[in-house]
């Protein structure tokens, strides 16, 4: 099994990386059942570059290099994003035809010039170079920078022919210039001690390339792998506001930037804000029509509500940070009744009142015993649209389907024609 390499030092506290990479546009695209429009998707960039994220993968799909062009006015016409932010727009070696003929069509050389396209799947048809015909390709429609994705299935550990196979890979991209490489744990089975030692050598095998983790939350563990990424020696993070990304999603970025606060850890291209990020998270769920997640880590919109009962361990451990208070069954006991009319400025003879705290707190459990009735009602009905609303989707079973339908569209035409003749 592969270990780490000699003299390696981990770093946990006060560095900094050169740059965080989004792929909330690219994977939340990809991901969403319905879509989404652009306006929504063009506010949402906004609010992502005005949180200090600089690097963004636009996206992959046919329509997208419209977009793309749309996104890149917004930048340089209209100066709705901030200069220092720089686009990539993705392709694979299984889609790249289509995707450069759009490129080419839609996209001035002076913005294809300035933006990055990332080039995946670059195993497919190595024999005949595929990969060097698309990048030469690239550049011969005015692409001025390239970068590439590496696929990987992990199986939580990384053996040495696996390393090996990845180095010959990243060799393909140094002969084509390519100096920035995501490696993806592209079915989210990495472990966080094999990211430390796969990071640490590439890093040390590797000292031209940049390097940044695609961390998909497949285990639950996509954060926890960016962040043991950076600390062995990778040089940006990546993931997506919200965690969005393709199945159970990325690491997420709000997350990755408390981290990165609470360690002293600088982001080279810009600073971020994590409250910005954090609402840049909750508009990701309204643009790619997410249910809203409220506990979500960071940036849900209940986190920072805390149960004043007894419960509430981080106040008793004088633990400080900005709280919303609730009560509910659980938390309600007469002492707690008692100290918050306390902390309120009620009169000492109030509080000494057994019988009056007594009959407060059977007043708020009955109050709060009725309101569990009908937020169980309400829940139920929602809970029901919430899966009703997600049922219909188009699936592969509709694409013969549709096939269906056109030949025999196709075959009544010829029909037609053919009686008219």
């Amino acid at each position: 099994m592969l270990s780490f390499p000699g003299g390696h030092q981990p770093r946990y506290n006060d560095f900094s990386i050169r740059a965080i990479s989004d792929e909330t546009l690219r994977e939340g695209g990809e991901r969403a059942p319905y879509g989404a429009d652009d306006s929504r998707k063009l506010r949402l960039i906004e609010a992502i570059t005005n949180a200090g994220v600089t690097d963004i993968d636009v996206g992959s799909g046919i329509t997208e290099a419209a977009f793309v062009r749309n996104v890149l006015d917004a930048k340089y016409l209209m100066g709705r994003i901030p200069e220092r932010t720089e686009f990539s727009f993705n392709l694979t070696l299984k889609t790249w035809e289509p995707l450069c003929e759009q490129l080419a069509r839609n996209i001035p050389r002076e913005y294809l010039k300035e933006m990055y396209v990332s080039i995946g799947m670059i195993e497919i048809d190595s024999e005949n170079k595929l990969f060097e015909r698309v990048a030469e390709r690239l550049r011969s429609i005015g692409v001025g920078r390239l970068r590439s994705s590496l696929l990987n299935a992990f199986s939580g550990t990384v053996d040495e022919d696996k390393y090996a196979h990845l180095n010959a890979q990243i060799e393909r991209c140094r002969q084509q210039g390519i100096s920035l490489i995501r490696i993806n744990d592209s079915v989210g089975t990495l472990l966080p001690d094999a990211t430390a030692i796969l990071a640490a050598n590439l890093v040390h095998d590797n000292p031209d390339i940049t390097f940044y983790l695609h961390g998909h939350n497949d285990r639950g563990i996509g954060t926890a792998n960016s962040l043991i990424s950076v600390f062995h020696g990778f040089q940006m993070i990546e993931g997506g506001v919200a965690g969005v990304g393709n199945r159970a999603g990325l690491a997420e970025l709000e997350s990755i930037a408390t981290v990165f606060a609470e360690r002293g850890i600088g982001v080279e291209a810009a600073p971020l804000d994590v409250d910005k990020l954090s609402a840049a998270a909750r508009l990701s769920e309204e643009v790619f029509l997410a249910a809203p997640d409220p506990y979500r880590a960071v940036s849900g919109f209940l986190v920072e509500n805390e149960n004043a009962g007894i419960v509430n361990v981080p106040d008793y451990l004088g633990v400080s940070r900005p709280v919303e208070y609730f009560l509910n069954r659980i938390g309600l006991f007469p002492v707690y009744i008692r100290q918050i009319l306390a902390e309120a400025g009620a009169d000492p003879g109030m509080l000494k009142d057994d019988e009056l705290i007594q009959r407060v707190y059977e007043r708020l459990a009955e109050q709060m015993d009725e309101l569990y009735a009908r937020k169980r009602a309400e829940y139920d009905r929602i809970s029901a649209d919430v899966k009703a609303f997600y049922a219909d989707m188009v699936r592969l079973q509709d694409v013969q389907t549709t096939a269906l339908e056109v030949i025999r569209e196709r075959a009544d035409a010829e029909v037609a024609a053919a009686v008219g003749a």
